[in-house]
């Protein structure tokens, strides 16, 4: 841990930990993962990069049409927290209801890692799967990059790199590709980390979310580097589709749900007006007072509407129907 990271940031980071992890083990008991595991091989540690984060792991239907359609996921956790293994649930989900053939990465965690490392990796990610995932039955020509909070965000930014001309080397690497994705998953989405004030005038906020908030744009910008700037716009991906103008490629077609208690509403409907502004494609499906990770409980009612929204909307890209009904 950052030495610079008080008492108090430790331990918001150590209870979130912890209820991933917990959220994580009680999925791994659901009837529907069980099912999904039998009809799906799984391909663990791949490396994609040259950082020892740099892994991934491929899920494979066991039963399913060949070239299979792709989705790249990006995990959340405030940039600092989680892994592929918290949310192996998820591509064993994706890859059954889909069959699609799913990479599940790991990348480089804050606050040890500042940014650009995190979207550094996911664009290193995203060109490798884009060159190898034939290798594992995959179409290349039809991916979908998809992530929930802190992954909604870096999913939405290598969207962003396949769309804009941008300088940073690494979006210039997936730029170059002429490979856009066929949609795009920002799901719950942190879409501005810079600025966190700007995001905590409401006075219904938590001085333990406001503390949060504040949390994560430390870790992942570094002490006294929260402000908007040129910089570190890419940290902020809805910022380049408010700023920047048309992109020379037009964007993928987006879909994003989230749920009308969770703090990233606000980042949601941002990103449906700049989207609109812009021309491009975008569903958006709101979920009556969810909270944020909601996805994960799969006990309530509005989780199975969020997994069916979302198989929906991955069939649609694909230019196909499910392979199992959701």
């Amino acid at each position: 841990m950052d030495p610079a990271f008080s008492r108090g940031q430790r331990i918001r980071r150590t209870l979130i930990q912890g209820a991933f992890s917990a959220l994580a083990n009680v999925g791994e008991r659901s009837s529907a993962l069980r099912e999904a595991r039998k009809h799906v091989d799984v391909i663990r540690d791949v490396t994609y990069g040259p950082h020892s984060d740099n892994k991934l792991d491929v899920y494979v239907p066991t039963v399913a049409t060949r070239p299979m359609p792709v989705l790249l996921y990006i995990h959340g956790g405030a940039f600092t927290l989680c892994s592929k293994r918290t949310h192996r649930g998820i591509g064993y989900m994706n890859a059954h209801h889909t069959g699609a053939v799913v990479f599940n990465i790991d990348y480089r965690l804050a606050p040890e890692h500042r940014f650009p490392a995190a979207i550094e990796d996911a664009c290193a990610a995203y060109h490798w799967v884009v060159k190898n995932c034939a290798h594992f039955g995959g179409d290349p020509a039809r991916i979908v990059v998809a992530g929930e909070s802190a992954g909604g965000n870096l999913a939405l930014g290598v969207g962003v790199a396949a769309s804009y001309e941008r300088p940073e080397p690494w979006a210039k690497a997936v730029f170059d590709l002429n490979r856009q994705p066929v949609g795009l998953q920002p799901l719950m989405p942190f879409l501005q980390v810079s600025s966190p004030s700007q995001r905590l005038s409401s006075p219904r906020i938590s001085s333990y979310v406001r503390n949060l908030v504040q949390d994560i744009a430390v870790a992942y910008l570094g002490q006294g580097q929260t402000a908007s700037s040129e910089a570190n716009r890419m940290a902020d991906p809805v910022r380049v589709l408010e700023e920047c103008g048309r992109p020379q490629r037009p964007l993928p077609p987006i879909y994003s749900g989230v749920g009308t208690a969770d703090l990233c509403l606000q980042d949601v409907k941002r990103l449906q007006r700049a989207c609109e502004k812009l021309g491009a494609s975008i569903q958006v499906e709101l979920y009556p007072g969810e909270p944020h990770a909601f996805q994960v409980m799969r006990w309530r009612p509005n989780t199975r509407r969020f997994w069916r929204d979302n198989f929906a909307f991955l069939a649609q890209a694909y230019g196909g129907g499910q392979r199992k009904a959701a």
